[in-house]
């Protein structure tokens, strides 16, 4: 009697679920990537673990590779220096002595744009719009025989992602049934863990591949039939073309012509497609030959004035001349 009686509330640990976030999603080349992991009650103490995750061979489920500099917990953002490859992420957290852990957190992707990818995925037809009544595959090529086509919904769990769930794969080509098809990011995916090049396809018709900057563009306004005339064209709701042809040309597209795009005919409006434009990536070779092309230049260039220098010197044109042989084949 007179005593009082305190109510503890418990929460067990392993039972929550954190939430993974990824930012940006899509990456330039050599772009860096920040994992968020949030724990909901938000309480002080914890840790946090980050993975990498790829597939199980002969299997549809994930494994967990601890990412290095993870290993004794973090704090709630993790960044992964560039460049850095599609792969997926998983989180969990823990604290305590001994330590106790949550579970893991859904997996979040992030889409590089890698200009040397392990593999390729094509898409046919790489049109701006599918319908329903239509067909669409997708296929891998790359070093490894097998791939795997995968697909990645936003939603609250991963699931229905083999191609042998929503399409049909035959050798290393998903063909996918429009009556039946989900809007999703796919790729190719080895059971090693490698990744191909990642698309982002809606059934409303968003660009397949994202568009490079000064790449020339046709957008195209049509019904199932024929091309439309006639029409009105819309970048983020705001009125920029009227076409009699139906089509809007951008001669060189840039980073400001991102965004959402539809179309207007007859007082109905299309469905909004989303174009995502990103940097030119400079290929190598490229670089290399215009350093060859500077070089010759800058011999040129000197010999130019060596003999400029020689014509004005009298009775020193045998000396010049050997000179300058000298000089071109110490240089080639």
């Amino acid at each position: 009697a007179g005593g009082s009686v305190a109510l503890t509330c418990s929460v067990d640990i392993g039972k929550l679920v954190p939430v993974l976030s990824v930012s940006p999603s899509w990456l330039n080349p050599g772009a860096s990537v920040t994992l968020s992991c949030e724990v909901k009650p938000q309480d002080a103490g914890w840790r946090f673990f980050w993975y990498k995750a790829f597939i199980k061979p002969s299997s549809s489920s994930y494994s967990y590779e601890l990412l290095p500099g993870s290993t004794s917990g973090t704090e709630q953002n993790f960044t992964i220096n560039g460049p850095t490859h599609t792969a997926g992420f998983v989180c969990k957290a823990g604290r305590g002595e001994p330590e106790n852990y949550t579970e893991y957190s859904e997996p979040k992707f992030i889409w590089s744009a890698d200009p040397h990818p392990a593999a390729s995925l094509s898409v046919n037809p790489d049109r701006v719009q599918h319908f329903r009544s239509e067909s669409v595959s997708l296929s891998c090529e790359g070093k490894t025989a097998e791939w795997r086509v995968r697909k990645f919904i936003e939603r609250d769990s991963l699931s229905d992602f083999t191609c042998s769930i929503w399409g049909e794969m035959t050798g290393s080509t998903c063909t996918i049934n429009m009556n039946q098809f989900h809007s999703g990011v796919y790729w190719c995916e080895s059971e090693s863990g490698e990744f191909s090049n990642a698309v982002n396809i809606t059934v409303h018709g968003s660009p397949v591949h994202p568009v490079t900057e000064g790449d020339p563009v046709t957008l195209r306004c049509r019904n199932k039939a024929q091309l439309l005339s006639k029409v009105f064209f819309y970048h983020n709701d705001k009125l920029i073309h009227n076409d009699s042809k139906g089509e809007l040309n951008i001669s060189a597209v840039s980073k400001s012509d991102e965004g959402f795009y539809k179309c207007q005919h007859s007082g109905k409006d299309s469905p909004r497609s989303w174009m995502s434009v990103r940097e030119p990536v400079s290929s190598p070779i490229s670089s290399l030959v215009m350093l060859t092309v500077g070089i010759v230049l800058i011999i040129l260039i000197i010999l130019l004035i060596l003999l400029w220098r020689c014509r004005r010197s009298k009775g020193e044109t045998f000396f010049c001349s050997h000179w300058i042989k000298i000089y071109i084949f110490k240089k080639l």
